[in-house]
């Protein structure tokens, strides 16, 4: 199934939600020219400044590709798991991706750490990022 919408026509997709109502809950998947805008900000080998900034490459690689990205707000409190990654990501051919955004200098949270442990024992793997390009690698 093809995502491909203008959240402003009011058009439905081929979802049981409509688009208006998808494009509100999930503004990240959604431009007003279907495509992402360039990202803005620095992000290169080194890691990235702003965490802020990395997360919103990430939307914009993840909605260029067509997957879904599922995020938690980090201007409000969620009700999400403790050391939740920032992000589960539907990719192509089934895959599922957890990631972790951190600043160049950032560290894992003890609740991270221990989340990440408990999902490796599992036979899961949380990625740790700092850059689009270290991203674009675990692709």
């Amino acid at each position: 199934m093809e995502l491909a919408a203008d959240a402003g026509s009011g058009h439905l997709m081929n979802l049981p939600i409509p688009t208006p109502t998808l494009a509100r809950l999930n503004p990240h998947l959604f431009s007003p020219s279907g495509l992402a805008p360039l990202p803005k900000g620095h992000s290169g080998h080194t890691g990235t400044v702003r965490e802020s900034e990395l997360h919103e490459e990430i939307f914009d690689e993840c909605r260029a590709r067509g997957w879904i990205a599922l995020h938690g707000s980090m201007a409000e409190r969620t009700c999400r798991t403790l050391g939740e990654p920032d992000f589960t990501i539907l990719a192509d051919g089934g895959r599922v991706l957890f990631v972790e955004c951190k600043t160049r200098t950032g560290k894992l949270s003890p609740a991270q750490a221990a989340l990440k442990f408990h999902a490796e024992k599992l036979g899961h793997t949380i990625h740790v990022v700092r850059s689009l390009e270290e991203f674009r690698q675990i692709l």
